[in-house]
């Protein structure tokens, strides 16, 4: 490494660590101001507290990590323009692309480490955080002598298995009995017409040796109908009903009644996986929010890409300008981005396609800047 390029990188690394730790600070003042008195309210301890803070400074790293290394590059570009740094460097026959190399390089690492965050403690930590939640909940509705709902059921699940063409209705499911109360299947062929529709009183489901799941229907009627015409052409009744092809997985299930936002990248890939992303469906959301965390590292280097021609202009212009006008374009970026995310959301555009629209636009308004600074 020239000494140059450790002068740019000791430079950035000092004012994006002081950013870091500046948002650190106010995003823990922020939770404790809203969390500590709900938890105290629930009669939780201070361990339990301190642990939900922390498990939330990770989950939220993903958001301050850009927003720092944004603030950090503008900040030691426009101050190296400001005292002709940049210039003395070009006069020397450095090009900006390899004047900027530094921060590229620092960028592209932000960026692993951002997929990393994403693909293993953000999520951990943030089904360590709705884990607390749950369990200072549930301690003080026992404490109450309320009635308190096991952990792993939910009632009124309603789960759309996309890639089956199966609609699941539920009334009360629980993971940890293996069971299933007033359950009805709604099967459909390639046209969405219904050709048959399972009902039963309960089912039981289980997890064989080859990981598909085994689910056996007691009690009910299986109805085939005519996709035609919709009529119904039989409703024989069983006590015990097995369907090989019905594998679909419970603890997916019990994911759809959950929002998207609150569920990691290990669960909504499992959804998705599963599930599908049907365009106009209640999938989309989820597939949405899997997209959304896939293309989340990219906005590292989006953010060096932004701040280059902004910061480096002509004429002795302070840092904190280039700072304000490069958080305005990235705060458009976002703005963009929850724009897209509704359509994506709703099934108006696939989601994939809505994740990744932001970048590309981005993309192709500032590579013809770079250029013209270089």
């Amino acid at each position: 490494m020239r000494l140059l390029d450790r002068y740019i990188v000791a430079e950035w690394a000092k004012v994006f660590a002081l950013a870091l730790l500046s948002f650190v600070g106010l995003m823990l003042l922020s939770d404790g101001y809203n969390r500590i008195p709900e938890f105290l309210d629930l009669g939780a301890g201070w361990g339990t507290i301190v642990a939900y803070l922390l498990f939330g400074l990770v989950r939220n790293l993903s958001l301050l990590i850009p927003i720092s290394l944004l603030i950090s590059v503008i900040f030691v570009l426009a101050t190296m323009n400001r005292n002709h740094e940049i210039s003395a460097a070009r006069a020397a026959g450095i090009g900006m692309w390899r004047l900027t190399a530094p921060l590229w390089a620092a960028g592209l690492f932000l960026a692993g480490l951002l997929a990393l965050l994403n693909a293993v403690l953000v999520p951990d930590a943030l089904e360590a955080q709705n884990s607390l939640v749950e369990e200072a909940q549930f301690a003080a509705l026992k404490s109450k002598g309320g009635t308190v709902i096991p952990k792993g059921q939910a009632y009124s699940v309603s789960f759309e298995n996309a890639k089956a063409r199966r609609l699941w209705l539920i009334s009360n499911l629980g993971l940890s009995t293996g069971q299933a109360f007033e359950v009805i299947v709604h099967s459909f062929d390639e046209k969405n017409r219904e050709i048959r529709c399972v009902t039963a009183r309960f089912a039981e489901f289980s997890k064989q040796s080859d990981g598909r799941w085994r689910w056996t229907f007691r009690d009910g009627r299986d109805m085939r109908f005519d996709p035609a015409t919709g009529s119904l052409m039989a409703q024989p009744r069983f006590k015990e009903l097995t369907l090989p092809d019905y594998d679909d997985d419970p603890e997916v299930m019990f994911y759809s009644t959950k929002d998207p936002d609150k569920l990691s990248l290990r669960e909504v890939s499992r959804f998705v996986e599963q599930a599908g992303a049907s365009p106009g469906g209640q999938n989309a959301a989820y597939a949405m929010r899997y997209h959304s965390i896939m293309s989340a590292p990219v906005i590292c280097l989006i953010v060096v890409a932004v701040a280059i021609p902004f910061s480096v202009g002509a004429g002795r212009i302070s840092p904190m300008v280039g700072v304000a006008k490069t958080f305005g374009l990235f705060l458009t970026f976002y703005f963009l981005t929850s724009f897209c995310a509704a359509f994506g959301e709703s099934g108006a555009l696939p989601p994939m396609i809505a994740a990744w629209i932001p970048a590309v636009l981005v993309a192709a308004w500032v590579i013809p800047k770079l250029r013209s600074v270089n």
